[in-house]
Order: structure tokens, then C-alpha cells, then sequence
């Protein structure tokens, strides 16, 4: 029997899901959600009969980044569960951004519920599937890919960012906070700080953004 978890601030929507999805015999039980970050938070205070085999996870929620971020929480917790990214759009130009996070399948929201239900049995059995649309647009992406690591790998070694620099270059791309990453890393926000005042520096940009741009594919 399945256990499924779906998080996504449309409240209407994730409701009207679970109506459908509880139409499927071997589905237990469906949980609702309107927030990933809290969710993956109170994770570790679940009974382990209310820990999900699946999760179907919006990617946007109170920030457009927030399904990304909970997933990577998720699966630092309990690599487990396997997490279905939601978005609205096959136009989502963060693919690549979930499925580092550790997701492992990536629908629209406009996928019957059979094809719905048909993608979480296959990755609960070891599968990574995603919308048509979506797997065209994967398929593009990675054929320029190999032009966009070689690049970013050269500006990351032409930088001679350290360890650590890296490091906090790698939370900074997931869209963690200077708070954040302190907590993460055990030191402060000023040494934080310190971290991207020489980043910036060595990769010659002003900001986070370009930071990120800059290094994303080899992060």
C-alpha cells in the first residue's frame, strides 16, 4: 500500500488530487501539506507510520524556489522517499535544479490522474519519469549541457575558489540563506560573509546571481 504526502499551497487543487488519486485501490493514505519547507522541518517529528513513500511536491510555492529547497532538506533527512516535482509549466527552466535537489520525477499539473498515479508506482519501483513536455525540454538541455559545464568548471578553476568557498557557493545555488548556511556549516554570518565578499571578488561579479550563473552547471 502507498503512502503519499502532497504539498502545494493551491489548497483547491491538492484536494481535488487526493479525491482523485484516493480512486486508486492501493493507495493508504494521502496527506496534505501547503508548505514544503515546514513540511521537511517537522519531518523528523512524524510517527513512522505517517512517513510518505512518495511525495508530490510543488516547486513554487511561498517562494519560487521553495520545492527545490525542501527537497534537498527531505533528502538529506531520509533518502527514502521519493520526491515528484509539480509545476505549472513545461517551460520551468529549473529541471536540472530539482532533480539535483534529489527529485525523481517531474509531472504538470495538468497530467491525468492515472498518468499521476502511474508515475509514483513506477518510482517507488525504481523508476525517474516525467511529463512529455518536460522530458523534451531535459533532452535540449542536456545536449547543450556539456558546453555549459566545461565552461563553468573553467571559471570555477581560473577563480582558485577554495573548499569552503565552493562550499558556500553550493548553498547559495539552492537558495539557502546567509543564516542559513551558518547553521549548516557551524560558523557565522560574518564568516559567511566574508566567503562572498572573495567569491565576488575571484569570479569577478557583483552579486549572488552572477555568482551563480557563472558556476551553475558545475555546481
Amino acid at each position: 500500500m502507498i503512502k503519499l504526502t502532497i504539498i502545494d499551497d493551491n489548497v483547491k487543487l491538492a484536494r481535488e488530487l487526493k479525491r482523485e488519486l484516493n480512486e486508486f485501490p492501493d493507495i493508504a493514505w494521502i496527506n496534505l501539506s501547503d508548505s514544503g519547507v515546514s513540511y521537511a522541518n517537522s519531518l523528523h517529528t512524524l510517527p513512522a507510520d505517517q512517513v510518505p513513500d512518495c511525495i508530490l511536491m510543488d516547486i513554487s510555492m511561498k517562494r519560487a524556489d521553495e520545492g527545490i529547497i525542501a527537497t534537498q532538506l527531505l533528502h538529506e533527512q531520509n533518502d527514502r522517499i521519493k520526491v515528484v516535482m509539480f509545476t505549472i509549466s513545461d517551460d520551468d527552466e529549473r529541471i536540472f535544479e530539482a532533480f539535483k535537489a534529489g527529485a525523481v520525477g517531474y509531472l504538470l499539473k495538468n497530467e491525468k490522474p492515472s498518468f499521476i498515479y502511474k508515475t509514483i508506482v513506477d518510482v517507488l519501483h525504481g523508476g525517474a519519469l516525467m511529463s512529455p513536455g518536460i522530458a523534451l525540454k531535459t533532452i535540449r538541455l542536456l545536449t547543450d549541457s556539456d558546453t555549459g559545464i566545461t565552461v563553468a568548471k573553467k571559471n570555477i578553476e581560473e577563480s582558485n575558489l577554495t573548499e569552503r568557498e565552493l562550499e558556500v557557493l553550493r548553498f547559495i545555488a539552492r537558495g539557502y540563506t546567509y543564516q542559513n548556511i551558518a547553521d549548516q556549516l557551524f560558523i557565522s554570518v560574518q564568516t559567511i560573509k566574508k566567503h562572498m565578499t572573495n567569491i565576488f571578488r575571484k569570479l569577478q561579479v557583483r552579486n549572488k546571481i552572477e555568482a551563480v550563473n557563472k558556476t551553475r552547471e558545475f555546481l
